[in-house]
């Protein structure tokens, strides 16, 4: 989105304090953070012009129960739910803790998440690359891109994305 319109406003400490905590957490700027903050309130309270849809692939919302471990590390997988997906990529919902162990937040991070999709009785496996951490109550979103799958696997995900 072109951001053209510059808004100044007065706040106390306290609440310029707990935004720039906030976007330091989500590794956001403190203007992207009150943008974000923003646009989700008229999203929830008022209509919202509707933006163009940017991706490549859109993503459809779904819910598929998925294992989750970093390529990087020894440790066992992670459970995790896949909220969005698309033929480019996912996002996934994991407990918080699972965050240091997935996503290690140096560009060359790496983590292979394994599912089924539904009606699909053959897992999918899929190399992914971290993009965006959004913490979300006890959990963080994580929005990742596919950067590794065999022939198969993508062409059982394309069938159930058509």
């Amino acid at each position: 989105m072109k951001k053209e319109v510059t808004i100044c406003f007065r706040t106390s400490d306290g609440l310029r304090g707990s935004l720039e905590k906030a976007a330091h957490e989500d590794r956001r700027t403190l203007s992207s953070a009150i943008e974000l903050i923003l646009t989700d309130y008229l999203k929830e309270n008022h209509k919202f012009p509707h933006q163009q849809e940017r991706r490549r692939f859109v993503r459809k919302q779904v819910s598929i129960r998925a294992q989750v471990r970093s390529i990087d590390s020894d440790k066992q997988e992670q459970e995790a739910v896949i909220l969005d997906l698309s033929l480019s990529g996912l996002r996934v919902s994991l407990p918080k803790e699972s965050m240091p162990e997935i996503c290690e937040g140096t560009q060359d991070s790496q983590f292979e998440a394994s599912f089924l999709l539904p009606q699909g009785d053959k897992g999918i496996r899929m190399v992914c690359r971290p993009q965006r951490v959004v913490p979300v109550k006890e959990n963080i979103h994580l929005s990742a891109s596919f950067i590794d799958s065999n022939f198969k696997n993508y062409r059982e995900l394309q069938e159930y994305l058509a």
